[in-house]
């Protein structure tokens, strides 16, 4: 399995690039948008404008997969069989993590990543892919979710855990940390990514 997961947007985009095995101006990236549900519509569609225009500026061709629009497994992986990259966006993890539940993307992730497609996420986007997102309450909301769900995606068996050098999420990390002493937890600043490919890991950026 092939994933890129970071703090914030891309850090490291020629690691990207080789991960994913294409020249950045050919790779086709899904953002799933589901992070940012809790805002107002129109919010909602300027913070996600503003986000794909950051990834074409690298020459990515993106299109945004709202899972809202889903609701049967097999409509999905056909439509995200299109692309390349896999991107969930940050914000709310516990939105982010329902509509990946509901949708049914928790089962079509894992059989694209086996099929050689690679997921991306950046804050929420990265969390969701360990084993866990409870103990950032004080960060994210649950209540904004229309159902609270702890577990994460178990892509990788660690927590992945962004933000380290930011104050803003200081009280979030110490609980992550307490709640979930008994797991390795990979934390990441604000400029580094997790990189996975295929049983290794390396950290990248400062």
């Amino acid at each position: 399995m092939k994933l890129y997961l970071s703090s914030i947007e891309i850090p490291t985009p020629d690691d990207l690039a080789q991960l994913v095995g294409k020249p950045l101006g050919d790779i086709s990236v899904a953002i799933i948008p589901n992070a940012q549900d809790y805002y107002s519509e129109r919010a909602r569609t300027y913070k996600n404008k503003v986000f794909a225009e950051t990834l074409e500026e690298l020459g990515l061709k993106v299109e945004t997969i709202d899972l809202r629009d889903y609701s049967a497994a097999d409509e999905l992986k056909g439509k995200l069989t299109d692309f390349d990259l896999i991107w969930a966006r940050g914000g709310n993890t516990f939105c982010l993590r329902y509509e990946m539940r509901r949708s049914g993307f928790d089962s079509v992730i894992k059989d694209l990543l086996e099929d050689g497609k690679v997921y991306g996420g950046d804050s929420a986007g990265a969390l969701v892919a360990g084993l866990a997102i409870n103990g950032i309450e004080s960060a994210d909301i649950p209540e904004f979710s229309e159902e609270v769900i702890n577990e994460g995606l178990s892509l990788v068996p660690f927590i992945v855990l962004p933000h380290l050098d930011n104050p803003e999420f200081a009280d979030a990390i110490e609980e992550v940390r307490k709640i979930h002493s008994s797991l390795e937890i990979i934390e990441l600043k604000d400029n580094q990514a997790v990189i996975f490919n295929d049983g290794h890991r390396v950290v990248e950026g400062s």
